[in-house]
């Protein structure tokens, strides 16, 4: 939903044109010094809404159907326009107009150092919009109480403004700005300030560009161009950034100095960076994003947790064509017991975790099930995970069918264990038997809005442990009826199978239009009105009811998915949409 509103805002909102960017402008990750934990960077503006404008949202938002609902959004921006105007002395559509090259924001972690920030802003031929802005906040700044100085460094004019404190200080108690070339560049201190001019002229020896971690996870998440890092670019270094908070903290709090000396054991050290880019419109996709996630091997200690072997996964033929999306997941769980258990004997000594899961078996009362060699040891690690949408009643939004397939090594096993638990006093279901099976039925909450609960239900079959929120889906697959139209054969699936490698560690598809007209009906009947109202109610009011139907816009969208595989370094995840045939 949230991505389907920013693309809203986008589509709407911004400009129809914007100015190229300077193409000798130095890229802000060379104005960095190293020690950056958090960066996120749009290298060009005018090129990501260049973009957009091919992909099938942007297609949408210049459809005819939309204009009843264009001018709702149009005549709600004048409204915040007005407001905007009056606080800030600059209309909105001059802010929007503002972007014209880089955007971006990094977090800095310099060693012995206060962490700091810095954000930059390429405002292209708009300096005059920002002055006047500048203004006007620095008058903002004196009602405050904040002083502010000018300083020059090395022939730029830097502001200084200082806040007073509140109570017990957090965060940064001065803002630091300058505007230099057509760049606006915000930090936290002066001492940021001063390195990201040191490094103006982009020949610097020491910057952010030349991190091998932060290169190496560009290379892994390009587009297949040399060239091209992504539309939008994105580094995490996360126990840099840990580090660093749990220093400053220890400076006033001691005994949090120690937690530091637990990363180690807890194996979180090896986990190195992570970071992404976001393409748009390529040859082959309307959109994808790529992450990486480097990981030193070894892996060791908590990360032993989440070890997901790749293995060959397509859907099975129970899932029906009309799914609106499909899960797969291959985890290694009795490595993750494993894991578990080593930590745990590390704090708590040797055999102490078997020696607990022992006594929780025997326990009086209990349903007399071993955790590891009743449950763990039963399941074989495959999780399934398929939505399906369900069958509308009255005005009612009507809600996913769900179905979890979990797969088993020993079924029969299991359904025993599953036996005992059912007998625990307490237990929410109730058993009735169905083909030869146990179908252990319980009411749930139906979270579309309807009055009445719906019958979930838990059951082993197919050699699978199978829940389900409408239990008529366990009856149908207990049956066997696998006679209709299936997903594997659906030319959707095929269309993103075709991007899919032979082996992955989690697999998905799904369909924008199913998973969207859910949320496309709650907006035109008002129900996402009144929620909105509900969080923000100084929002313009819009009438939703001018949305086109749901038919109309359904055209454009296509079916996506997105897989997970296992690196020498860490772990690769990728997300695409297909694009409409032509």
């Amino acid at each position: 939903m949230r991505m389907f509103l920013g693309a809203l805002v986008l589509a709407f909102t911004a400009p129809a044109w914007l100015p190229a960017a300077d193409s000798d402008s130095v890229p802000t990750d060379r104005l960095l010094p190293r020690d950056v934990a958090l960066y996120v960077s749009v290298p060009d503006v005018s090129d990501l809404k260049a973009k957009f404008a091919q992909t099938a949202m942007g297609a949408i938002s210049e459809d005819s159907a939309f204009e009843p609902f264009k001018g709702e959004l149009h005549k709600a921006l004048g409204q915040l326009s007005e407001e905007w105007q009056q606080r800030i002395g600059v209309p909105l559509k001059d802010l929007f107009d503002l972007p014209s090259g880089e955007m971006a924001l990094a977090v800095l972690t310099p060693p012995g150092k206060k962490m700091s920030a810095v954000l930059f802003f390429d405002f292209g031929d708009s300096e005059k919009t920002v002055t006047t802005l500048l203004e006007n906040v620095e008058k903002a700044f004196e009602e405050r109480e904040a002083t502010g100085d000018d300083e020059d460094v090395d022939g730029t004019k830097v502001s200084v403004w200082t806040f007073k404190g509140e109570g017990q200080q957090q965060g940064p108690n001065q803002l630091v700005y300058f505007m230099k070339d057509t760049m606006l560049v915000l930090a936290t201190d002066l001492a940021t300030s001063k390195d990201v001019l040191a490094r103006w002229d982009g020949k610097h020896s020491e910057t952010f560009a030349d991190n091998e971690k932060y290169n190496f996870i560009l290379e892994k998440c390009s587009a297949g161009k040399s060239d091209d890092d992504g539309l939008i670019v994105w580094y995490l270094d996360p126990m840099g950034l840990v580090r660093s908070v749990m220093t400053q903290l220890a400076a006033t709090n001691p005994q949090l100095g120690l937690a530091i000396g637990f990363l180690e054991p807890l194996g979180v050290n090896g986990l190195k960076a992570v970071g992404g880019s976001l393409h748009l419109a390529t040859d082959e996709f309307d959109s994808v994003s790529k992450s990486f996630l480097m990981i030193e091997p070894p892996t060791k200690g908590v990360l032993n947790v989440f070890q997901f072997p790749a293995i060959e996964q397509k859907p099975p033929r129970w899932v029906p064509a009309n799914a609106s999306l499909w899960v797969s997941a291959n985890w290694d769980l009795a490595g993750a017991y494993k894991a578990i258990a080593t930590l745990v004997d590390m704090f708590r000594g040797p055999g102490s975790t078997d020696a607990v899961l022992d006594q929780l078996a025997e326990n009086e009362g209990g349903p007399k099930v071993h955790l590891k060699k009743d449950v763990i040891d039963a399941i074989a690690g495959r999780v399934q995970v398929v939505s399906e949408p369900g069958k509308k009643q009255g005005d009612a939004t009507p809600q996913e069918r769900l179905i979890v397939a979990i797969a088993l090594k020993d079924a029969k096993k299991f359904q025993a264990t599953l036996s005992k638990i059912a007998k625990t006093p307490g237990f929410p279901g109730t058993s009735r038997e169905f083909k030869g099976a146990t179908i252990y039925e319980m009411e749930l909450p139906d979270f579309s809005g309807g009055a009445e609960p719906k019958q979930g239900g838990l059951a082993v079959g197919q050699d699978q442990l199978l829940f389900s929120n409408d239990v008529t889906v366990l009856e149908t697959m207990l049956r066997g009826d696998q006679d209709g139209d299936t997903l594997v054969d659906s030319p959707e699936y095929k269309r993103v199978a075709e991007h899919l490698p032979a082996k992955t560690s989690i697999s998905t598809f799904s369909r924008s239009d199913s998973q969207l007209e859910t949320l496309w009906d709650s907006a035109k009947n008002g129900q996402l009105s009144d929620q909105l109202s509900a969080i923000l109610p100084n929002l313009p009011q819009l009438d939703w009811s001018k949305l086109p139907e749901f038919d109309s816009i359904k055209k454009f969208l296509q079916p996506s998915g997105s897989y997970t595989v296992p690196d020498k370094k860490g772990v690769l995840f990728v997300g695409f949409g297909t694009k409409k045939k032509s």
